[in-house]
């Protein structure tokens, strides 16, 4: 006997149908779910972590989320919803575009349109995504909230942030030659062919090499990179020179975009936030690559981290700074990603800055949805939620 689940595909970082990242979205609906709603007549028992990673890996996304939907919180809006995130391999503590994904689903489903707030339970931990809308007043009519419902949801992101000392080696150097990237020069590079560039982590165990090109025609021309590194899945830089700190290691290719238009994620957003300093927005251009000549459209964690690094490096660094984070078009996948860090000066002689809180804000846009049918197991001892 087979199970038939429920599912939906979006497209995260993106409000335009086969933009952004690509997302699936499975519902878990435990057996003590609420059956009022005709959407959620179907009772499944847990999959097993064999039967998520068969899912994830027969959807070949970059990603698959499971959402765990329970009487208690299908009705109580201060339960959490437990997801497992998966990729076709492994399954990840934490990752940007699914859980700003899982958000956007709940907040924009019919049964929780009247919630403001959602609390995601991830390996990493208990996070809370807040709906956010941009539409200004009191959300009065039926139509308001249907606007507004899944505009776009924002998540304070689990960090522990750390600046780590500037990365350099013969590989580094390696990968920015004309062997590895015949289409660039080496004014192309701010810190040149040989130079080091910085790291930093978003939490330990995931940090990314941030390397700063010149502009971007230089982020158009540079190719993804293959050969380099591809025994260790999923990494693209060795991770020694991290200490305790090191596991996931990646390129996050960056630059500071010139572009003046006006339109922004952030409009009508944070404005009347009551932050002493707000700094004006930063809109940066950017490019994920790991090995195997892998490129992501949208890399909610490497843009936090990013965004991370560059408010705390500024002159002025204390306040609240807001960066559009503009990801895949060389793919034809543009997303945006919308970051907001709050640096503090810390209680010390040097009077050092630190990167205190990191949100992220984005929406998305349902592409598909329907019923995969799993085969039943002998048993259930293998549960994970």
């Amino acid at each position: 006997m087979a199970l038939s689940i429920q599912f939906q595909t979006v497209d995260v970082f993106t409000r335009t149908r086969f933009l952004g990242n690509p997302l699936a979205i499975v519902l878990l609906q435990h057996p003590s779910s609420s059956s009022d709603s005709s959407d959620l007549n179907q009772q499944p028992p847990l999959l097993t972590q064999h039967q998520k990673q068969l899912l994830a890996r027969e959807f070949n996304l970059s990603e698959t989320v499971f959402i765990h939907i329970t009487q208690s919180n299908y009705d109580d809006p201060g339960v959490p919803f437990a997801i497992d995130i998966f990729t076709t391999t492994e399954e990840l503590p934490f990752a940007g575009h699914p859980t700003i994904g899982a958000g956007w689903f709940l907040a924009g489903h019919e049964r929780w349109r009247d919630r403001k707030e959602f609390i995601l339970d991830t390996r990493a931990g208990v996070i809370l995504v807040s709906r956010v809308t941009k539409i200004p007043g009191p959300l009065t009519s039926p139509d308001d909230r249907a606007r507004a419902s899944a505009e776009l949801v924002k998540l304070r992101i689990p960090i522990d942030f750390k600046t780590h000392p500037p990365y350099g080696s013969t590989l580094l150097s390696t990968l920015k030659s004309s062997l590895c990237q015949p289409q660039l020069e080496p004014g192309d590079y701010v810190n040149g062919v040989d130079g080091s560039e910085p790291v930093a982590s978003i939490v330990k165990g995931m940090s990314f090499v941030l390397m700063q090109l010149r502009d971007e025609g230089s982020l158009s021309r540079i190719q993804p990179l293959v050969g380099i590194n591809d025994a260790v899945p999923g990494s693209l830089i060795p991770d020694e020179h991290l200490g305790d700190w090191k596991g996931f290691s990646s390129l996050y290719v960056f630059v500071v975009s010139r572009s003046t238009e006006s339109n922004s994620i952030f409009d009508n957003i944070y404005d009347d936030d009551p932050v002493n300093l707000i700094h004006p927005i930063i809109r940066l251009r950017t490019r994920m690559f790991q090995s195997g000549g892998f490129e992501d459209p949208a890399t909610g964690s490497a843009a936090s981290t990013l965004c991370g690094w560059v408010a705390s490096q500024q002159q002025n660094a204390v306040g609240r700074w807001r960066f559009e984070v503009i990801q895949g078009v060389e793919m034809g996948r543009e997303s945006r990603i919308g970051v907001v860090v709050d640096v503090e000066r810390e209680a010390n002689v040097d009077g050092d800055v630190v990167v205190r809180k990191i949100e992220l804000v984005g929406g998305a846009v349902k592409i598909m949805e329907g019923m995969v049918d799993i085969p039943s197991t002998q048993g259930q001892s293998n549960l994970s939620r």
